[in-house]
């Protein structure tokens, strides 16, 4: 009896032996293939991250989860380096993450753009204005009489950071004003709080549209101000770490991820995603355009041989006049 004993004990600590071991080699793949993004919640609360899930995972053997933060917090990981890479959308600030030696490349893939968002009946009558900076202007002089609240995130996201600036064009001293509330959340809640308050506030296009069609009646906002207006252009990008300060991150993968966007496919994906027909993002890797935000000519061309040189293909449109024959 104490032999089959000894015997039961023996095959049970074999068994646990293996499954330890599979565990270890299970974790070391993982750690291995594991991308871990720092990202704005725009790319999350739209749905566009679970929608590019599951191509680039299968496509590169991948496991990719996220952060979800403002893109002030995404910048501030990325410079711990508790994330591999960054998808943020804060054009000063990016630049500043770069210059300050934290990251080594930042590629501008996509953009959309800021609205005003607030109730139906639109009591400060902002409704179609080209220009943001008179609709906020309206929004304060309309307070002067009357009572009507704006929401902002407060949360040193890229949209606080934005509509920040559009305030200070006005010359409004809104931190003075008893009817500017910041609530300190991510888009999804401050949606919600403004639309129970019957307020106004900023918001990128993109979670607006993916929470009106979730929630349906339970958001009574609509979008008033839509307009192509350069202060409500909504860039974003891609940031890889600098190698030198977090040896420990994910580089490889980073790269991959930053590949996967830019090429045919990724931008190809970006361009699809759509909630009831409305185009959620644009691609823009390597476009010129007005605005001199974008990636420059050197970056696009060196990427742009990065992706043949991984075997994927570049966007079309870039191939003609970039690569050199």
């Amino acid at each position: 009896m104490k032999k089959k004993y000894i015997l039961f004990f023996s095959v049970i600590a074999f068994i646990l032996l293996l499954l330890y071991i599979s565990t270890f080699i299970n974790s070391n793949h993982n750690v291995d293939n594991e991308l871990i993004i720092a990202t704005t919640t725009s790319t999350v609360d739209s749905g566009l991250l679970d929608y590019l899930k599951p191509t680039f995972e299968n496509n590169f053997d991948a496991n990719i989860r996220w952060l979800y933060l403002g893109t002030g917090q995404a910048l501030a990981a990325g410079e711990r380096g508790d994330a591999d890479v960054l998808l943020v959308h804060d054009v000063d600030r990016e630049k500043s993450f770069i210059d300050n030696g934290h990251g080594t490349v930042r590629l501008t893939i996509m953009y959309n753009k800021f609205v005003i968002v607030g109730p139906e009946d639109d009591p400060a009558d902002i409704r179609n204005i080209e220009d943001p900076v008179i609709a906020l202007k309206k929004i304060a002089d309309y307070n002067k009489q009357e009572n009507i609240l704006f929401f902002s995130r407060g949360d040193l996201s890229g949209t606080h950071a934005q509509e920040l600036k559009i305030w200070d064009k006005t010359g409004i001293n809104i931190k003075n004003q008893n009817w500017y509330i910041e609530t300190g959340q991510g888009m999804s809640p401050t949606l919600r709080i403004t639309s129970e308050k019957s307020g106004y506030t900023i918001t990128d296009v993109a979670t607006f549209l993916k929470i009106k069609t979730e929630l349906k009646d339970r958001i009574s906002l609509e979008i008033l101000v839509n307009s192509d207006h350069i202060d409500v252009l909504n860039p974003y990008s891609i940031i890889l770490i600098n190698k030198e300060k977090h040896p420990h991150l994910n580089h490889k993968l980073a790269e991959k991820f930053a590949l996967f966007l830019i090429s045919k496919e990724g931008q190809s994906k970006i361009e699809n995603y759509k909630i009831d027909d409305n185009q959620l993002f644009f691609p823009i890797f390597g476009k010129n355009n007005d605005y001199e935000i974008f990636s420059d000519e050197k970056t696009t061309l060196e990427w742009i041989n990065k992706l043949i040189e991984h075997g994927l293909t570049p966007p079309l449109s870039l191939i003609k006049h970039n690569i050199p024959n």
